[in-house]
């Protein structure tokens, strides 16, 4: 054997004794308390809702994080998913629509000027949610055995 060969086994086997060390010496218990754990956050995790953004300009961005922090604000947002997308147009400035369960349920425009965007996202927050909210109770209320819960 060469010495480099020599060299690399007495690392990967002093390396396999340091990894058998370290197992042996972990509690035994803590390892399905751990799974146990993540399993009930990831669980939690799936309950919750999420909002994506598809924004391009500097003001969709602004608009998407003034409207996410004030759509987590409102009660029971976590439960619902939004999608917000933005059509930028050098005509037309910005157009930023909303969409729930593949339903539009928010549409605007942003102003040219950056300071009343902020202002603009919270109304369209409050807007949102509470056709998000007549949405889905319509969801719910629907019950028609030839229909899918996503046709509604």
């Amino acid at each position: 054997m060469s010495k480099s060969t020599t060299l690399l086994a007495l690392c990967a086997l002093s390396l396999g004794c340091m990894l058998t060390a370290t197992a042996q010496q972990a509690p035994q218990q803590d390892a399905p308390d751990k799974l146990d754990n993540a399993a009930r956050m990831l669980a939690a995790d799936t309950d919750s809702g999420v909002v994506t953004s598809q924004s391009v300009t500097v003001a969709g961005h602004d608009f998407c994080q003034y409207f996410i922090a004030a759509w987590r604000e409102k009660e029971g947002s976590e439960r619902y998913t939004l999608a917000i997308l933005e059509r930028p147009s050098a005509r037309r400035g910005s157009e930023v629509r909303i969409d729930f369960a593949q339903r539009r349920v928010f549409e605007t425009r942003l102003p040219a000027a950056r300071s009343a965007i902020k202002a603009l996202s919270e109304d369209a927050a409050e807007r949102t949610y509470q056709a998000v909210v007549q949405a889905d109770a319509e969801r719910q209320s629907i019950n028609d055995a030839d229909l899918a819960p996503d046709e509604f």
